[in-house]
Parts: structure tokens; C-alpha cells; sequence
């Protein structure tokens, strides 16, 4: 009968202790959240938690448009690979009590680490995701307050984001991709070939083409598709960083 009792007991003491289901729809509260920078018009977040896997789709809607991500992460602990803005992001997540905690390194020009904190309220309805970002030495703190909504809501998610070809002027090698690949698409260019968008676009006109180099950016482009396709069955094997590594023109000889 003790035995019982004890078992039972540590048990319960397993159960306790489980780490807490974020999975569900959730949506900022703009008024209790504090945002970095100017604050979205509606902040959706969608997480399916299986196990040890944590998905999560964002959707950030703003006055430039709706912007939204997708990341896995592994909450054992072990590294997570995922892209993020379009440069390769490594995180680690694991849980302290109820609490997920992702430590996050960011590449390119400028590197960050991000650091997330996930807490579920005791009620379950109420999530808090604090993030603090450092890069160049400063720190950018943020809160977002979500409350859960009914699993409808996320329906929206689940429909084709609007593609760059209808957001964007002028955009003819991938018009129809969505419009936040394409953006990562720039962050990614810029970061490859160590420049700016300037390097390709005029400042306040970005969908002029009087710079050469964005000319030259298209025939790259469709350089490294014809190359993917012919050789590696459609697989983007071959990107700008494959050549330039960083730089501006690219090393064609051991060094």
C-alpha cells in the first residue's frame, strides 16, 4: 500500500512537471504589449507543439504590408537551424520551469543575439513573449502579450500570402514568390555580397533601375536558377553566397 501511494505520488510529481502546451492561435494585445520600433496593426501568432518539436508561424501586419515567418525549434535543448530574414539563424531552446527560453545567433553585416522567453499565464489563455535583441552593443527589448483565440482564427494564416509581383513595383525575377520571401530575398542579397540596398536601388525609388548593378542582379539571378535547374533538379544549391562569400567580387582563385 506504501508502495502504491509513493508511486503514485511521484507520479503526479512526473505530471507537474511537464513542461506546459503553448500550442494554439494567439494575437497581441497592442494596448498591454510594448513593441520595438512602431507598432503593428495586428500581431497573429500560430505555434503547433508535438513533443519535443515546436512550430511557429507569425504574421505581422503593418502599414508596409503583412510580413510573416516560420521556425522550428527543437525544445530538448539540441541546435535548431532555421532561416530567418533571410540569413541563417542557429537557436537552442529548452524550458526552465514554465518558462521556454530560445538563445538565438543571427549572422551578416550586422550579427545579433536574440534571446526569447516564452511564459504560458496559469489560466492558459494569456501568453507573454519577452525578446530582448543585441546587436552592436545595444539591447532592444520588446513584449508582446497574446491572448488565445478560437482555432478559426488561424485560418487566415493558412491562405497564400500576397506575392511580391502584386506588392511591389517593378519586380520581375521572382514576382511570384510571396511578398515576405521577397524580402528576405533582399536582407539575403545584401548580406552575401557585403553591401547595402543602395548598391542596387536609389534611395527612395526603389523600383527605378537606373543602377546598373540591379540590371546586372537579374542576369545573376537568372544565372543561379538555369544552373540549379539544369544540374541540381531545381534545388537552390547554387546562391550569391556561393560565389561571393561576403564580398562584392567574388574570389575566383585559391588564396
Amino acid at each position: 500500500m506504501v508502495f502504491r501511494l509513493s508511486f503514485l505520488l511521484f507520479g503526479a510529481i512526473l505530471l507537474s512537471a511537464q513542461a506546459p502546451n503553448l500550442s494554439g492561435v494567439w494575437k497581441a494585445d497592442l494596448d498591454k504589449s510594448k513593441f520595438a520600433g512602431p507598432p503593428p496593426t495586428e500581431y497573429l501568432m500560430v505555434i503547433d507543439q508535438q513533443g519535443s518539436t515546436l512550430k511557429e508561424t507569425t504574421a505581422t501586419t503593418s502599414r508596409m504590408g503583412e510580413y510573416r515567418s516560420s521556425l522550428t525549434y527543437n525544445t530538448s535543448g539540441e541546435e535548431s537551424s532555421n532561416a530567418f530574414r533571410g540569413l541563417g539563424m542557429k537557436s537552442k531552446a529548452a524550458w526552465d520551469g514554465n518558462t521556454l527560453t530560445i538563445e538565438s545567433t543571427v549572422p551578416g553585416p550586422h550579427p545579433a543575439s536574440i534571446r526569447e522567453k516564452y511564459t504560458l499565464g496559469a489560466d492558459g489563455k494569456t501568453l507573454t513573449v519577452e525578446t530582448t535583441t543585441s546587436m552592436n552593443g545595444k539591447d532592444t527589448v520588446q513584449t508582446a502579450v497574446l491572448d488565445k483565440q478560437p482555432d478559426e482564427a488561424g485560418e487566415a494564416l493558412k491562405k497564400p500570402e500576397q506575392t511580391a509581383g502584386a506588392h511591389f513595383k517593378n519586380v520581375q525575377m521572382l514576382k511570384d514568390v510571396p511578398s515576405s520571401q521577397f524580402i528576405d530575398a533582399m536582407r539575403y542579397f545584401t548580406a552575401s555580397l557585403g553591401v547595402t540596398c543602395e548598391h542596387c536601388h536609389v534611395q527612395g525609388h526603389f523600383d527605378s533601375d537606373e543602377k546598373g548593378a540591379k540590371v546586372m542582379a537579374r542576369k545573376m539571378i537568372a544565372m543561379t536558377n538555369t544552373i540549379d535547374q539544369q544540374t541540381f533538379d531545381g534545388h537552390p544549391e547554387v546562391r550569391c553566397y556561393t560565389c561571393h562569400r561576403g564580398a562584392l567580387k567574388p574570389i575566383t582563385m585559391p588564396q
